[in-house]
């Protein structure tokens, strides 16, 4: 026999439990009192339930009368369960923990799942929801509802805006492209050219237009384009203009030339405001992180070197203050990089990432992975060896590991706010056991 003892994360302690279920226009919620209630038998149960706008003042007052009810009854306060529903449920949340009331989330999965069990019915409305999750609740499956410090949450919103400056940005560079091949047919050079200081020059003097180029000897050619960017090649500016010369013959009329040239600047334009506003805020998330830094937080240190602190910066808007987390397994657990086992009697399946934890830390900590596998870099020799040794295995499946290794990486340098060590980094841990 075996007995396990375990401490609830949450103290609920005399409390009186209310589940809500979150909408963008109204809160239902649902409670129950168990008990001698009315002095006849001890396994009386008195059913709660309700409804309020989803609003900051019908909020403050519907938990203001919740907590009056529970007082009568010898609570000392309200503990508010709900699902996470994105912005929805912030209200009632802050609203709950500003009264002096204890919070915590349910997870949607899990209500889902828990519908059948409630009363043997796959059904889903407002009325049955909340009743799903007060059972929960009641069985102790609760998530910790965090209150992030300022700094933090400050790093989260910026992750968010980065998000999106990013994806316009790319948006941006295939519009881009794509009006580009339009005009200039035979632009001979690399995707990568545009975005340098020669190919910045030649949206400058000739808005990359061919007809614009032909107008102009080579030597004229030449001679604005050293003007514009002293270092740009010979070789280069060769290339550009024989293409050039190619696609002129396509004889474009001016009426439709002047419209595709107009619209590469303007697609142009749109590029370089999103990519200003990207760097914008990669330097704000690393100057965030800093401010952790120097406030004695449990964070990495940054030597810039190899993992740079805008990196760090994008990990902890996510992770929230790694002193939350006791063991590196839990923070796993936090992003759903803990893996999920599938054993029956004589089956075993494989083993593969839970991913139901939260999934803005995968994504952050995908996008630096990506960086870190080239050959040269951090995890290179890592991921090319797994591959080679592991044929059957997906690229995203490795990259997964190297997810796993990079968090647990993080979360160690951060135990002792250390910098990154690159002769630890690369030498056996059983060669440290056999020499302590």
């Amino acid at each position: 026999m075996y007995l396990t003892r375990k401490i609830a994360k949450i103290d609920t302690t005399n409390k009186l439990t209310v589940a809500f279920d979150v909408s963008m226009k109204t809160l239902e919620y649902y409670s129950e009192l168990q008990g001698r209630l009315s002095g006849r038998s001890c396994r009386e149960q008195e059913a709660m339930r309700g409804s309020f706008a989803n609003t900051t003042a019908s909020v403050t007052a519907g938990l203001k009368k919740l907590a009056k009810f529970a007082h009568k009854r010898a609570f000392s306060g309200l503990h508010v369960v709900c699902e996470p529903t994105g912005s929805y449920g912030d209200c009632l949340m802050r609203t709950a923990r500003r009264l002096g009331h204890t919070t915590a989330w349910i997870s949607g999965e899990s209500v889902a799942k828990a519908r059948v069990l409630e009363n043997n019915d796959a059904s889903k409305d407002d009325i049955k929801d909340p009743r799903v999750i007060y059972m929960l609740a009641t069985m102790g499956r609760e998530l910790v509802y965090r209150e992030l410090p300022p700094l933090y949450r400050k790093l989260r919103e910026l992750n968010r805006i980065y998000d999106v400056a990013d994806e316009r940005r790319t948006q941006a560079k295939c519009h881009l492209h794509h009006v580009l091949k339009r005009l200039f047919c035979d632009y001979p050079m690399s995707k990568d050219f545009l975005y340098s200081n020669s190919g910045a020059a030649l949206v400058r003097q000739y808005a990359c237009s061919p007809y614009r180029i032909v107008a102009d000897s080579y030597e004229r050619f030449c001679s604005r384009m050293r003007m514009d960017m002293a270092g740009i090649r010979p070789s280069t500016l060769k290339r550009l203009y024989q293409a050039a010369s190619y696609s002129a013959q396509h004889c474009f009329s001016q009426e439709e030339r002047e419209p595709l040239e107009q619209h590469l600047i303007f697609a142009w334009q749109d590029y370089r405001a999103a990519h200003e506003r990207r760097e914008q805020l990669r330097t704000q998330i690393a100057q965030v992180y800093w401010q952790l830094w120097e406030a004695g937080e449990q964070v990495p240190y940054a030597d810039g070197k190899v993992l740079l602190a805008f990196y760090f910066g994008r990990i902890l808007g996510e992770t929230g203050p790694l002193s939350d987390f006791t063991h590196w397994r839990t923070l796993f657990k936090y992003g759903g990089l803990n893996l999920r086992t599938r054993q029956s009697g004589k089956y075993v399946g494989k083993l593969k990432l839970s991913k139901k934890g939260r999934i803005p830390l995968r994504g952050v900590l995908g996008k630096i992975v990506f960086r870190l596998v080239r050959k040269h870099e951090l995890y290179g020799p890592y991921f090319h060896r797994r591959k080679a040794e592991n044929p059957d295995l997906t690229g995203t499946q490795v990259m997964s590991y190297v997810q796993r290794k990079l968090l647990r990486m993080v979360f160690a340098m951060s135990r002792n706010r250390e910098a990154f060590d690159m002769a630890r980094f690369s030498t056996c841990e059983t060669q440290y056991r056999l020499a302590a």
